[in-house]
């Protein structure tokens, strides 16, 4: 008994008897002096999740900007609140008379803020309609918008870059999160520059011409000139293909642009508008889809920091108890979650449900307890799932490639001017593993891109 006993305690590393996680000395001194000299800007905690111990922390009562670190709150909130089988539903409802594979009458699409509904699954609703008998509609098509707040979004409001696919706002009846993808191909044979639009059927001006030089920069930017989005400037050939995404239109003028060229590629017709308007009593429901889990939409917004799938998860939060989604509302009721589950929320204010905001604040200690409790729920799979995994995917695909960190972690990021942020789960090489959080307010710890990357390899050195 004694000699099985010596080889077992050869066998298995000693910290898996018990024993408490310790910083190396120069992590440990480079952290005191961070918390030290920047008591305001910034904050850190790091939990041995399987003792329930806090290896460190400091500053972590310290409301501060977390960024897109802000979408754990929102994602673990909307997992408890919702339900892990919650789906989301988008009605097709007809008001008129289906006769002969003829609407006589007017077709309406309700939405209720799917953050998944992409441009294959809006092309197989579509589909479905015509398989049902809907070929020709005598009337208009509606998009009711109506469960989600009116569209006061200003998508230049932020950072005055209303292009930009972070800055679309949250909609009921969002189609394929508002995104147009755009290719750019040089052709050196007629010295030109080719444009390829997803969705297509949409007013892009070609104006670039083709230039021998490096590829240092492209322009990738387009102006807007009366409705018409226009690309113009030199592209060198020596940068390929490239492609990028915008966010060139209202959701209204999306939705019909995809509608009208989908319904016409099944043969589709329709003789009147496609417009917004609140589905009438008098509609009758025609079908329904519903989205995946939720997890999909979980795994959307935090592995791929989607800001429009944390704002319309953000908002359905209050949807389900109520026949119009409310901001104020939810989040009054995220904040009773996290009262009611023993999180202490005092400096905490959530914005949006994103992280894009200037004036989101968390406390470090909230995001470690956010985390550490999710690691003991039943839904523990399906969150951590959804971060993204060093040098693997995500939006960490292409960081801690050559890292000791690659493939060992399951973490999501914040990144805002002056903000740097990153939380989530460190699995260490002796099998434990820890929750860290880690926020950085202010140009002067920003100003290095690298900083926080360092810190959290160094996380890795815990013995």
């Amino acid at each position: 008994m004694i000699r099985f006993l010596l080889i077992l305690a050869l066998v298995i590393p000693q910290t898996s008897f018990g024993d408490s996680l310790s910083l190396p000395e120069a992590l440990r001194e480079r952290l005191e002096m961070l918390v030290t000299q920047h008591p305001g800007e910034f904050g850190v905690r790091i939990d041995d999740i399987k003792l329930g111990e806090t290896v460190f922390a400091g500053n972590q009562s310290t409301p501060l900007n977390p960024a897109s670190v802000m979408k754990l709150v929102t994602t673990k909130a909307a997992i408890d609140l919702l339900g892990v089988g919650f789906r989301w539903k988008t009605d097709v409802l007809i008001d008129g008379i289906l006769q002969s594979k003829t609407l006589t009458g007017d077709l309406y699409l309700r939405g209720n803020g799917d953050p998944t509904l992409d441009l294959m699954r809006f092309k197989l609703l579509l589909k479905s309609i015509y398989d049902l008998g809907i070929h020709s509609i005598k009337g208009n098509v509606y998009a009711d918008r109506s469960s989600f707040p009116p569209d006061t979004h200003d998508p230049g409001k932020f950072d005055d870059e209303p292009l930009r696919p972070y800055n679309v706002g949250p909609d009921a009846l969002l189609v394929n999160a508002n995104i147009f993808n755009v290719r750019f191909i040089p052709n050196q044979e007629s010295q030109s520059v080719g444009l390829i639009s997803s969705p297509s059927n949409f007013n892009i001006v070609n104006d670039l011409k083709l230039a021998d030089r490096p590829c240092a920069k492209w322009p990738k930017t387009p102006s807007i000139n009366n409705g018409r989005i226009v690309f113009q400037g030199s592209y060198p050939a020596a940068c390929g293909m490239k492609q990028r995404q915008y966010n060139l239109a209202s959701p209204s003028f999306y939705f019909e642009n995809i509608f009208l060229t989908e319904w016409e590629a099944l043969g589709g017709m329709l003789d009147g508008q496609i417009l917004d308007k609140r589905t009438p009593e008098s509609a009758q429901e025609f079908l329904n889809i519903e989205s995946e889990p939720i997890a999909s939409a979980i795994r959307l917004t935090n592995k791929w920091s989607s800001n429009v799938a944390a704002r319309n998860i953000f908002l359905t939060i209050s949807l389900q108890p109520n026949e119009t989604a409310d901001i104020t509302t939810s989040r009054l009721r995220i904040k009773d979650w996290a009262d009611q589950r023993g999180f202490d929320t005092q400096g905490f204010f959530i914005d949006n449900g994103s992280g894009l905001s200037r004036v989101g604040r968390i406390p470090i200690s909230l995001v470690s307890d956010i985390l550490n409790a999710a690691w003991m729920d039943a839904s523990m799979p399906e969150f951590v799932s959804s971060f993204s995994i060093p040098g693997v995917d995500g939006t960490l695909a292409t960081r801690f490639t050559h890292s000791p960190l690659n493939a060992r972690g399951h973490l999501k990021t914040g990144y805002l001017e002056e903000v740097r942020s990153i939380a989530g789960y460190l699995h260490l090489s002796n099998g434990r593993t820890l929750s860290i959080a880690i926020i950085m307010n202010g140009d002067t710890l920003t100003k290095n891109p690298k900083t926080l990357e360092r810190l959290v390899e160094s996380l890795y050195e815990i013995r």
